[in-house]
């Protein structure tokens, strides 16, 4: 079972920065034609308050043809509160906009000798109902599983600290602790996140853990030059590249590797903010004339 995640697309038919990106790693996809996709989240760069970000979203998403599923990121549906942005927190009206147009914002899926379980990590510490209703889904998934755990969510759990004090870097740090006693008590192989614009792989082992933690690379920009706003995700000994996760699993095992959109356009998001902006939904409207073509 070939698995390919990608995360952080951020796209707009209005602020189409990073469109031709995501073209270029969707006909990557194309060729490799891996079983199944899996996106962690921010498909859209202001998808709280325009659902039509949403849609142009999932409209990109079928035309790969091929077997997808998402999980929604802060620029989807909002932050759990504090957040980044105080007028972007997660909220009923905002998690039903992500339903209508990408259906459960928490699922599982049985593949052989696997239980891949998707979760909404924006929930955790909302303290919507649906924060009860996402616990209670995660620990039948959980028990129900007959093999091995892959979990995939927007926000990492920690970074190194799992102390960390609560930043928009991760979740917050009650849920933290508690999805990370959760995992160690099953047979979860790994945590699959996106949110940092920066790629890692840490094994077991070195996170002290029974889980490795994988952050994907993005799809859109990367995080270079530190700003007021982004200078915590600049993480040393990351990789800083437009690309993917490949996830080979087997049912007596699995491996993953990075992998490069070899064409992609490297963009700083402070490059393109020029330093005016606080937030990329702020600029003026911009759409490339040249966009690349997907296979039909």
């Amino acid at each position: 079972m070939r698995i390919v995640q990608i995360s952080d697309l951020h796209l707009s038919p209005k602020h189409g920065f990073f469109i031709n990106n995501w073209r270029r790693a969707a006909r990557r996809l194309q060729q490799m034609a891996p079983d199944l996709v899996i996106v962690t989240g921010d498909l859209a760069i202001n998808g709280p308050d325009d659902a039509g970000e949403l849609a142009f979203a999932r409209a990109e998403l079928d035309k790969l043809g091929l077997p997808w599923r998402a999980v929604p990121g802060n620029h989807d549906i909002g932050d759990e509160p504090p957040g980044q942005d105080p007028t972007q927190l997660v909220n009923a009206a905002r998690l039903d906009a992500w339903r209508t147009h990408f259906g459960a914002d928490w699922w599982s899926q049985d593949v052989p000798g696997w239980r891949l379980i998707g979760l909404d990590s924006q929930v955790f510490g909302s303290g919507l109902p649906d924060e009860a209703a996402q616990w209670d889904f995660l620990r039948d998934a959980l028990d129900g599983a007959t093999g091995d755990i892959g979990v995939f969510m927007h926000k990492p759990l920690t970074i190194d600290d799992p102390d960390e004090p609560a930043s928009t870097r991760c979740i917050v740090p009650a849920p933290r602790k508690a999805l990370t006693e959760l995992f160690d008590a099953y047979p979860v192989r790994f945590l699959a996140t996106g949110h940092l614009h920066a790629a890692k792989h840490q094994s077991a082992a070195e996170s002290g853990h029974g889980f490795d933690r994988i952050w994907a690379p993005p799809l859109a920009f990367v995080l270079t030059k530190p700003t007021a706003q982004n200078a915590d995700h600049i993480l040393p000994g990351t990789r800083r590249e437009v690309g993917m996760v490949v996830y080979d699993l087997q049912e007596s095992g699995w491996n993953a590797g990075f992998d490069a959109v070899a064409d992609a356009e490297i963009f700083d998001l402070d490059d393109i903010k020029q330093g005016r902006y606080a937030f990329l939904r702020d600029m003026p409207a911009y759409f490339p004339e040249d966009l690349v073509e997907l296979a039909e």
